[in-house]
């Protein structure tokens, strides 16, 4: 998927109904894909409730030729891991509290550090 396909702003519903019209699919069509009711696709795309499961936003991506990741982070899905490795190790669990309040230049040598690319969109 091109960076630029995903928008600034877009809710992560948003982002799966662009990508969905953008593709000519239907719900009917992406839902049957995806082994859900459409119903529930009409859910995700108007923001009810929580985005859907982890293996669910996989799909999606999948379905919607998108970046698995990128939509994985709209979603806000958390690596598995990630509870694991704080539970191990009390100085990532004391990382993991101090990002909210990070300042953006620490935040943006992390991401050098990381090899995060910086947000085209």
């Amino acid at each position: 998927m091109d960076t630029d396909e995903l928008t600034t702003g877009e809710t992560f519903g948003q982002t799966i109904k662009r990508l969905r019209i953008q593709r000519g699919f239907t719900q009917r069509k992406v839902a049957e894909d995806l082994g859900i009711d459409f119903t529930y696709l009409s859910k995700i795309e108007n923001d009810r409730g929580e985005p859907p499961a982890e293996a669910i936003v996989r799909k999606l991506a999948t379905v919607l030729g998108a970046d698995e990741e990128e939509l994985l982070a709209l979603a806000v899905k958390i690596p598995p891991g990630l509870r694991e490795r704080a539970s191990q190790d009390l100085r990532f669990a004391r990382l993991l509290r101090r990002l909210p309040e990070a300042s953006e230049s620490d935040l943006q040598g992390l991401y050098r550090r990381l090899g995060i690319e910086e947000d085209k969109s």
